[in-house]
């Protein structure tokens, strides 16, 4: 059972929802945020994860190449 284009969602949405969710905490916290060092520490982790397994780009061709097809996709 392929599932492609499931992984290629995960691998898109949780590297997003986490740096939306670490942008907050760092408009939350202000410059302290900046300035401890372990928020900025998790923007630099989650930043890797967004380029580590795939730009976002990448995922979502590869989720419209799975829905819609090879020829429709045209990559």
């Amino acid at each position: 059972l392929p599932h492609t284009a499931e992984a290629a969602m995960c691998k898109w949405w949780g590297p997003k929802l986490a740096y939306d969710c670490v942008h907050q905490c760092l408009l939350m916290f202000g410059h302290g945020g900046y300035d401890r060092g372990v928020m900025e520490q998790r923007l630099r982790d989650v930043l890797g994860f967004q380029i580590g397994d795939g730009t976002a780009q990448i995922m979502k061709t590869i989720i419209a190449r799975t829905q819609a097809g090879r020829a429709a996709v045209g990559v």
